[in-house]
């Protein structure tokens, strides 16, 4: 019986690292910033955004007690996760539909991992450097809103290729990074197996 080859550094690290579509930001900051504030306040928006971080937390405060009711009535239980998903829903859509700039944001290609970011940018920026970065995942419009450190940035043509590691990044947000990577697999999975029947 043959056995297969444990998977290399370099597949682990393609398999947790996705390209995705997002609305994608940054602001360079200065290190003191970085260290010391919180990244959403780089943004115009922030009010809207917390607004929508907050209803995450209440989500993630309730997990307990809808676990224990789904438990005691299974039908009740699933209501209330659809009640909260529609509030979620129509909150995120509410919020982006009033900024015109963000229904008409371009969406950009980004390489996206646990650990960090990887982007095309039109001026360089210095490795050590630190950025406010802004992911916004569709169709949700589930916002990711936190430092990066900036590890290279090669010329390529006319723009910049650009990797940045994560920098305090709280832990919603990194959970928010690992479901869509994980999403984004599956995704991907379902498609390659239609594509083979």
């Amino acid at each position: 019986m043959s056995k297969t080859a444990p998977p290399s550094a370099a597949e682990k690290r393609d398999f947790f690292r996705i390209s995705q579509d997002v609305i994608f930001d940054y602001k360079p900051v200065d290190a003191f910033t970085a260290e010391n504030n919180k990244p959403d306040t780089e943004f115009d928006d922030a009010i809207a955004l917390s607004l929508i971080n907050e209803l995450r937390r209440l989500d993630r405060d309730s997990v307990q007690t809808l676990r224990l009711l789904t438990e005691k009535n299974r039908l009740l239980g699933d209501y209330l996760q659809t009640l909260s998903s529609k509030i979620d829903l129509i909150a995120r859509h509410s919020l982006f539909a009033q900024d015109t700039d963000s229904q008409n944001r371009a969406t950009t290609r980004i390489n996206l991992s646990e650990d960090g970011v990887a982007f095309l940018s039109d001026r360089a920026l210095y490795k050590d450097s630190y950025l406010t970065v802004r992911l916004i995942f569709l169709p949700e419009y589930s916002p990711v809103i936190t430092y990066a450190k900036v590890l290279r940035g090669d010329q390529k043509d006319e723009q910049y290729q650009v990797a940045a590691k994560f920098h305090r990044m709280n832990d919603a947000d990194r959970q928010e990074v690992s479901r869509q990577i994980m999403r984004a697999q599956v995704a991907h999975r379902k498609k390659a197996k239609a594509k083979t029947q």
